[in-house]
């Protein structure tokens, strides 16, 4: 099977192909996926970049505006872009490769993330036989943010062998939008910080607009970042893991879903649970109906979880989900 679950990553600790200036802990291996951690090394740095053949350490000496020590309680600015390293460190098989996404409450505090790897010419793609430091890109766009060392923000999926796009289903994607409820959030733009260790803390009032259409559309304003969820429920069984493929701009003037991996056993012990679909409109504002196709949810096969999928029983925090906000808020 191409995706590789937590038994499968765990022999991949075993063996040295993942490591780290720490000590990995349980609650870091998910179902089909790794958390990744920050060390204490951080930089505010000017620009982004892709490294290619150029050093990362060369390029934070040409972008850096200051260094940053993850050891206290750190601020990191809203619209600033800061490079961090990741406790975790590579050194992959040939035939094993890895893909980063934001974590599901990254995604929701819209936190822009990506890995970079040495010589790496793309994003988030860890290639086949990688050996080296993880390091990533995090840029806080509605809310500053408060972090440390050993937060994690990130999560890396394992593939084995080279059919890694070999989804057996898929389907279509579409937000709900229901008159005269509340169907959507709209960050607020000028709040206080977000600490993120603290958990069901935050007023929702004092960060979040609640949408309430009086039809089933409302216009998502340029710049603004909206939280809705989709009208499907979805179920993932357990020896399945799940991604949504956001479609491209001819289906819509906005971005959708900057976390979009689904762990075997999500909405799996009932009927379905909805997708939270994160949405930010480019460069105009844009009418978003009831049942506007936003993705595509593309199904892959796991060797089958027997215990420990993604729930309660492995605290996960949106396992009953609906309009679900991230968990720093109550």
């Amino acid at each position: 099977m191409p995706y590789l679950n937590r038994e499968q990553i765990l022999t991949l600790i075993e063996k040295k192909h993942i490591y780290s200036d720490k000590s990995l802990t349980k609650n870091q291996i998910q179902p089909a996926s790794l958390d990744l951690t920050l060390s204490d090394k951080c930089h505010r740095i000017k620009a982004s970049f892709i490294p290619n053949n150029i050093k990362i350490s060369k390029v934070i000496k040409e972008l850096s505006l200051s260094k940053i020590d993850l050891n206290q309680n750190t601020l990191l600015e809203k619209n600033c872009i800061y490079l961090c390293e990741l406790n975790e460190k590579l050194n992959l098989p040939n035939n094993i490769m890895g893909k980063s996404n934001p974590k599901s409450t990254t995604g929701r505090l819209d936190i822009f993330t990506r890995v970079i790897t040495e010589n790496g010419r793309e994003y988030d793609f860890i290639d086949y036989k990688y050996t080296g430091k993880l390091y990533l890109e995090i840029i806080p766009q509605s809310f500053s943010i408060i972090i440390n060392k050993n937060t994690s923000l990130n999560q890396i999926r394992f593939f084995q062998g080279t059919n890694i796009e070999s989804k057996f289903k898929q389907i279509n994607i579409s937000v709900s939008i229901k008159k005269n409820q509340v169907t959507a959030y709209k960050a607020k733009k000028i709040t206080s910080a977000i600490d993120l260790n603290k958990i069901n803390f935050y007023k929702v009032s004092k960060y979040w607009e609640k949408i309430i259409p009086e039809d089933s559309y409302f216009i998502i304003e340029r710049d603004e970042f909206y939280i809705l969820r989709s009208m499907e429920s979805i179920i993932v069984k357990n020896n399945q893991a799940a991604e949504l493929e956001p479609f491209k701009d001819s289906f819509g003037n906005f971005r959708v879903h900057y976390a979009g991996f689904f762990d075997p056993g999500f909405g799996n012990s009932k009927s379905g649970t909805p997708a939270v679909l994160e949405l930010r409109a480019y460069d105009t504002p844009f009418i978003i109906r009831d049942g506007q196709l936003v993705g595509q949810l593309n199904y892959y096969e796991i060797d089958e979880i027997k215990k420990e999928t993604y729930g309660l029983s492995i605290k996960s925090s949106y396992s009953n989900q609906n309009l679900k906000l991230a968990k720093q808020f109550k």
